[in-house]
Protein backbone atom coordinates (compact mmCIF):
# COMPACT_ATOMS: atom_id res chain seq x y z
CA UNK A 1 0.00 0.00 0.00
CA UNK A 2 1.35 3.41 -0.95
CA UNK A 3 1.13 5.53 2.19
CA UNK A 4 3.02 8.52 0.78
CA UNK A 5 3.28 9.08 -2.93
CA UNK A 6 5.95 11.06 -4.74
CA UNK A 7 6.17 14.68 -3.67
CA UNK A 8 5.34 17.38 -6.18
CA UNK A 9 8.52 18.02 -8.20
CA UNK A 10 8.70 21.65 -7.10
CA UNK A 11 12.42 21.97 -7.78
CA UNK A 12 11.94 20.67 -11.31
CA UNK A 13 9.03 23.03 -11.99
CA UNK A 14 10.93 26.02 -10.61
CA UNK A 15 13.98 25.23 -12.72
CA UNK A 16 11.78 24.92 -15.81
CA UNK A 17 10.23 28.30 -14.98
CA UNK A 18 13.69 29.81 -14.50
CA UNK A 19 14.83 28.46 -17.86
CA UNK A 20 11.84 30.22 -19.46
CA UNK A 21 12.35 33.47 -17.57
CA UNK A 22 16.11 33.96 -17.47
CA UNK A 23 17.85 35.36 -20.53
CA UNK A 24 20.35 33.01 -22.24
CA UNK A 25 22.81 35.89 -21.93
CA UNK A 26 22.58 35.78 -18.11
CA UNK A 27 25.75 34.53 -16.41
CA UNK A 28 23.87 31.80 -14.49
CA UNK A 29 21.76 30.52 -17.41
CA UNK A 30 24.18 27.64 -18.09
CA UNK A 31 24.07 26.64 -14.42
CA UNK A 32 20.27 26.64 -14.52
CA UNK A 33 20.25 24.44 -17.63
CA UNK A 34 22.69 21.96 -16.07
CA UNK A 35 20.73 21.83 -12.80
CA UNK A 36 17.52 21.25 -14.76
CA UNK A 37 19.12 18.43 -16.75
CA UNK A 38 20.30 16.68 -13.56
CA UNK A 39 16.97 17.08 -11.76
CA UNK A 40 15.03 15.75 -14.75
CA UNK A 41 17.24 12.68 -14.94
CA UNK A 42 16.91 12.06 -11.21
CA UNK A 43 13.15 12.48 -11.22
CA UNK A 44 12.74 10.00 -14.08
CA UNK A 45 14.98 7.53 -12.27
CA UNK A 46 13.08 7.70 -9.00
CA UNK A 47 9.72 7.19 -10.69
CA UNK A 48 11.00 4.29 -12.81
CA UNK A 49 11.07 2.12 -9.67
CA UNK A 50 7.29 2.48 -9.19
CA UNK A 51 6.52 -0.28 -11.69
CA UNK A 52 8.74 -2.81 -9.93
CA UNK A 53 7.42 -1.95 -6.48
CA UNK A 54 3.90 -2.48 -7.78
CA UNK A 55 4.93 -6.00 -8.80
CA UNK A 56 6.08 -6.91 -5.27
CA UNK A 57 3.26 -5.08 -3.49
CA UNK A 58 1.46 -7.03 -0.77
CA UNK A 59 -1.04 -6.40 2.01
CA UNK A 60 1.67 -5.97 4.64
CA UNK A 61 3.97 -3.72 2.58
CA UNK A 62 3.86 0.02 3.25
CA UNK A 63 5.51 2.29 0.68
CA UNK A 64 6.76 5.84 1.29
CA UNK A 65 8.28 7.90 -1.52
CA UNK A 66 10.40 11.05 -1.06
CA UNK A 67 10.26 10.92 2.72
CA UNK A 68 12.06 13.76 4.53
CA UNK A 69 12.22 13.49 8.32
CA UNK A 70 13.73 15.68 11.05
CA UNK A 71 16.86 14.82 13.00
CA UNK A 72 17.69 17.57 15.45
CA UNK A 73 17.79 20.88 13.60
CA UNK A 74 18.39 19.13 10.27
CA UNK A 75 16.43 16.77 8.02
CA UNK A 76 17.33 13.60 6.13
CA UNK A 77 15.62 12.49 2.94
CA UNK A 78 15.04 8.99 1.57
CA UNK A 79 14.02 8.14 -2.00
CA UNK A 80 11.93 5.08 -1.18
CA UNK A 81 11.13 3.46 2.17
CA UNK A 82 9.53 0.00 2.18
CA UNK A 83 8.12 -1.10 5.54
CA UNK A 84 6.98 -4.61 6.47
CA UNK A 85 6.28 -6.16 9.91
CA UNK A 86 9.67 -7.93 9.65
CA UNK A 87 12.06 -5.39 8.12
CA UNK A 88 12.51 -1.96 6.57
CA UNK A 89 14.22 -1.50 3.21
CA UNK A 90 15.69 1.84 2.10
CA UNK A 91 16.11 2.13 -1.66
CA UNK A 92 18.26 4.83 -3.24
CA UNK A 93 17.65 5.23 -6.97
CA UNK A 94 20.30 6.53 -9.37
CA UNK A 95 19.80 7.28 -13.05
CA UNK A 96 23.36 7.56 -14.36
CA UNK A 97 24.72 6.57 -17.78
CA UNK A 98 28.19 5.30 -18.66
CA UNK A 99 30.60 2.79 -17.16
CA UNK A 100 30.26 3.01 -13.38
CA UNK A 101 33.09 1.67 -11.22
CA UNK A 102 33.15 1.13 -7.46
CA UNK A 103 36.44 1.07 -5.58
CA UNK A 104 36.40 -1.30 -2.62
CA UNK A 105 39.30 0.44 -0.84
CA UNK A 106 38.44 4.11 -1.26
CA UNK A 107 34.66 3.51 -1.47
CA UNK A 108 34.61 5.91 -4.43
CA UNK A 109 32.21 5.75 -7.35
CA UNK A 110 33.72 6.73 -10.70
CA UNK A 111 31.75 7.20 -13.90
CA UNK A 112 33.48 7.00 -17.30
CA UNK A 113 31.49 8.50 -20.15
CA UNK A 114 32.91 9.52 -23.54
CA UNK A 115 36.42 8.83 -22.20
CA UNK A 116 35.92 11.34 -19.37
CA UNK A 117 36.24 10.12 -15.76
CA UNK A 118 34.14 11.76 -13.08
CA UNK A 119 33.85 11.02 -9.36
CA UNK A 120 30.39 10.89 -7.77
CA UNK A 121 29.34 10.61 -4.12
CA UNK A 122 29.01 6.92 -3.25
CA UNK A 123 25.25 6.22 -3.09
CA UNK A 124 25.76 3.21 -0.81
CA UNK A 125 27.43 5.42 1.79
CA UNK A 126 24.60 7.88 1.28
CA UNK A 127 21.85 5.33 1.96
CA UNK A 128 23.86 3.83 4.83
CA UNK A 129 23.86 7.24 6.49
CA UNK A 130 20.11 7.42 5.96
CA UNK A 131 19.80 4.03 7.68
CA UNK A 132 21.71 5.30 10.70
CA UNK A 133 19.53 8.39 10.93
CA UNK A 134 16.31 6.40 10.54
CA UNK A 135 17.38 3.98 13.28
CA UNK A 136 17.89 6.87 15.68
CA UNK A 137 14.59 8.46 14.60
CA UNK A 138 12.65 5.25 15.34
CA UNK A 139 14.46 4.69 18.64
CA UNK A 140 13.51 8.18 19.79
CA UNK A 141 9.86 7.23 19.35
CA UNK A 142 10.20 3.91 21.16
CA UNK A 143 9.69 1.51 18.26
CA UNK A 144 10.97 -2.07 18.65
CA UNK A 145 14.33 -2.54 16.92
CA UNK A 146 13.63 -3.78 13.42
CA UNK A 147 16.21 -4.82 10.80
CA UNK A 148 16.85 -2.03 8.29
CA UNK A 149 18.40 -3.00 4.96
CA UNK A 150 19.74 -0.76 2.21
CA UNK A 151 19.82 -1.09 -1.55
CA UNK A 152 21.06 1.14 -4.37
CA UNK A 153 19.22 0.70 -7.65
CA UNK A 154 20.58 1.98 -10.96
CA UNK A 155 17.73 2.77 -13.33
CA UNK A 156 19.46 3.82 -16.56
CA UNK A 157 19.64 1.29 -19.39
CA UNK A 158 22.82 3.07 -20.46
CA UNK A 159 24.64 2.49 -17.18
CA UNK A 160 27.04 -0.46 -16.84
CA UNK A 161 27.98 -1.43 -13.28
CA UNK A 162 31.51 -2.62 -12.54
CA UNK A 163 31.90 -4.24 -9.11
CA UNK A 164 34.75 -6.59 -8.24
CA UNK A 165 33.75 -10.13 -7.27
CA UNK A 166 35.58 -9.84 -3.93
CA UNK A 167 34.11 -6.44 -3.07
CA UNK A 168 31.89 -7.44 -0.14
CA UNK A 169 31.02 -3.80 0.61
CA UNK A 170 29.31 -3.03 -2.70
CA UNK A 171 28.45 -6.45 -4.14
CA UNK A 172 24.79 -7.37 -3.85
CA UNK A 173 23.86 -3.96 -2.43
CA UNK A 174 24.18 -2.10 -5.73
CA UNK A 175 22.03 -3.54 -8.50
CA UNK A 176 20.34 -2.74 -11.78
CA UNK A 177 16.63 -1.96 -11.65
CA UNK A 178 15.69 -5.21 -13.40
CA UNK A 179 17.15 -7.15 -10.49
CA UNK A 180 15.07 -5.36 -7.85
CA UNK A 181 12.14 -7.80 -7.86
CA UNK A 182 14.37 -10.82 -7.27
CA UNK A 183 16.43 -9.01 -4.63
CA UNK A 184 13.30 -8.00 -2.74
CA UNK A 185 11.76 -11.48 -2.96
CA UNK A 186 14.94 -13.05 -1.61
CA UNK A 187 15.03 -10.61 1.29
CA UNK A 188 11.33 -11.10 1.97
CA UNK A 189 11.76 -14.87 2.14
CA UNK A 190 14.94 -14.84 4.23
CA UNK A 191 13.90 -12.45 7.01
CA UNK A 192 11.65 -14.37 9.39
CA UNK A 193 9.81 -13.35 12.52
CA UNK A 194 7.44 -10.43 12.91
CA UNK A 195 8.95 -7.49 14.80
CA UNK A 196 6.27 -4.83 14.40
CA UNK A 197 2.62 -5.37 15.19
CA UNK A 198 -0.22 -3.94 13.16
CA UNK A 199 -0.38 -1.17 15.74
CA UNK A 200 3.32 -0.40 15.20
CA UNK A 201 2.76 -0.22 11.43
CA UNK A 202 -0.16 2.17 11.85
CA UNK A 203 1.81 4.29 14.28
CA UNK A 204 4.91 4.51 12.09
CA UNK A 205 2.78 5.39 9.07
CA UNK A 206 1.05 8.20 10.96
CA UNK A 207 4.41 9.38 12.32
CA UNK A 208 6.11 9.45 8.89
CA UNK A 209 3.25 11.44 7.35
CA UNK A 210 3.06 13.85 10.27
CA UNK A 211 6.81 14.49 10.52
CA UNK A 212 7.52 14.65 6.79
CA UNK A 213 8.57 18.11 5.70
CA UNK A 214 9.07 18.75 1.97
CA UNK A 215 12.25 20.53 0.98
CA UNK A 216 11.59 24.03 -0.28
CA UNK A 217 14.67 25.34 -2.05
CA UNK A 218 14.79 29.06 -2.88
CA UNK A 219 16.29 28.80 -6.37
CA UNK A 220 16.14 32.55 -6.94
CA UNK A 221 18.44 33.01 -3.95
CA UNK A 222 20.62 30.05 -4.92
CA UNK A 223 21.35 31.53 -8.35
CA UNK A 224 21.61 35.08 -7.03
CA UNK A 225 18.56 36.32 -8.91
CA UNK A 226 15.90 38.91 -8.12
CA UNK A 227 12.44 39.43 -9.61
CA UNK A 228 13.86 42.24 -11.73
CA UNK A 229 16.21 39.73 -13.42
CA UNK A 230 13.33 37.71 -14.84
CA UNK A 231 12.03 38.32 -18.35
CA UNK A 232 8.46 39.61 -18.32
CA UNK A 233 5.63 38.80 -20.70
CA UNK A 234 3.54 35.90 -21.97
CA UNK A 235 4.84 33.05 -24.13
CA UNK A 236 3.07 31.99 -27.30
CA UNK A 237 1.72 28.44 -26.75
CA UNK A 238 2.48 27.59 -30.40
CA UNK A 239 5.92 29.03 -31.24
CA UNK A 240 7.19 29.81 -27.72
CA UNK A 241 7.94 33.45 -28.45
CA UNK A 242 7.93 35.69 -25.39
CA UNK A 243 5.97 38.94 -25.51
CA UNK A 244 2.68 38.14 -27.24
CA UNK A 245 0.17 40.99 -27.20
CA UNK A 246 -3.17 41.05 -25.40
CA UNK A 247 -5.85 42.31 -27.80
CA UNK A 248 -9.64 42.12 -27.45
CA UNK A 249 -9.51 39.43 -24.76
CA UNK A 250 -7.00 37.22 -26.62
CA UNK A 251 -3.26 36.76 -26.77
CA UNK A 252 -2.03 37.34 -30.31
CA UNK A 253 1.41 36.35 -31.59
CA UNK A 254 3.25 37.51 -34.71
CA UNK A 255 3.33 33.86 -35.80
CA UNK A 256 -0.39 34.20 -36.47
CA UNK A 257 -1.71 32.10 -33.59
CA UNK A 258 -3.98 33.32 -30.83
CA UNK A 259 -4.99 32.04 -27.41
CA UNK A 260 -7.41 32.97 -24.64
CA UNK A 261 -5.43 31.40 -21.81
CA UNK A 262 -1.74 31.86 -22.72
CA UNK A 263 -1.36 33.90 -19.52
CA UNK A 264 -1.87 30.82 -17.32
CA UNK A 265 1.69 29.56 -17.78
CA UNK A 266 3.06 33.05 -17.11
CA UNK A 267 1.10 33.36 -13.86
CA UNK A 268 2.31 29.89 -12.88
CA UNK A 269 5.89 31.03 -13.45
CA UNK A 270 5.18 34.02 -11.21
CA UNK A 271 3.78 31.76 -8.48
CA UNK A 272 6.75 29.38 -8.70
CA UNK A 273 9.46 32.04 -8.70
CA UNK A 274 8.16 35.19 -7.04
CA UNK A 275 4.99 34.83 -4.96
CA UNK A 276 1.89 32.66 -4.78
CA UNK A 277 -0.25 35.80 -4.40
CA UNK A 278 -0.41 38.65 -6.89
CA UNK A 279 -2.07 42.07 -7.11
CA UNK A 280 -3.36 43.78 -10.23
CA UNK A 281 -0.37 46.08 -10.67
CA UNK A 282 2.10 43.20 -10.32
CA UNK A 283 0.16 41.16 -12.87
CA UNK A 284 0.13 44.08 -15.31
CA UNK A 285 3.88 44.45 -14.98
CA UNK A 286 4.65 40.73 -15.29
CA UNK A 287 2.23 39.96 -18.13
CA UNK A 288 2.95 43.16 -20.02
CA UNK A 289 -0.61 44.47 -20.08
CA UNK A 290 -1.41 48.13 -19.46
CA UNK A 291 -5.13 47.83 -18.81
CA UNK A 292 -6.16 47.38 -15.17
CA UNK A 293 -9.59 46.19 -16.30
CA UNK A 294 -8.14 43.55 -18.65
CA UNK A 295 -6.03 42.16 -15.79
CA UNK A 296 -9.04 42.23 -13.47
CA UNK A 297 -10.91 40.03 -15.95
CA UNK A 298 -7.93 37.71 -16.31
CA UNK A 299 -7.67 37.29 -12.53
CA UNK A 300 -11.43 37.05 -11.92
CA UNK A 301 -11.35 33.23 -11.75
CA UNK A 302 -8.88 33.23 -8.87
CA UNK A 303 -9.76 33.42 -5.19
CA UNK A 304 -9.15 36.91 -3.87
CA UNK A 305 -8.82 38.67 -0.56
CA UNK A 306 -8.71 42.30 0.46
CA UNK A 307 -10.45 45.23 -1.17
CA UNK A 308 -9.92 48.05 -3.69
CA UNK A 309 -6.22 48.53 -4.49
CA UNK A 310 -5.15 46.01 -1.87
CA UNK A 311 -6.96 43.09 -3.51
CA UNK A 312 -4.65 40.16 -4.06
CA UNK A 313 -5.32 36.96 -5.97
CA UNK A 314 -4.36 33.41 -5.00
CA UNK A 315 -2.24 31.65 -7.67
CA UNK A 316 -1.66 28.47 -5.63
CA UNK A 317 -4.15 26.38 -7.68
CA UNK A 318 -1.80 26.80 -10.64
CA UNK A 319 0.82 24.79 -8.72
CA UNK A 320 -0.95 22.47 -6.30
Amino acid sequence: MICKNHSLPMKLWRLEALERRVSPDCSVFGDIEESLRIVRIGDRGERSLDYYIELVSSNDLLVFYDLRLPRGEYHFQMDTVLVTPRFVLLVEVKNISGDIYFNKESKQMIRVLNNISETFPNPLLQVSQQKFQLQQFLQNYGFPNIPIYTLVVFASRHGILHIQSDDTFHLGKIISIQEFIFKYQKLNESVLGQVWSEGDLNRVSDLFIREHKPEDVDLMKRFGLKAADLMKGVHCPKCGRLGVQHKHGKWVCICGSSSKDAHVLALRDYALLIDEWIINQEARNFLGVESRHAIKRILSNFEKEGGTKGTRYNLKPLIY
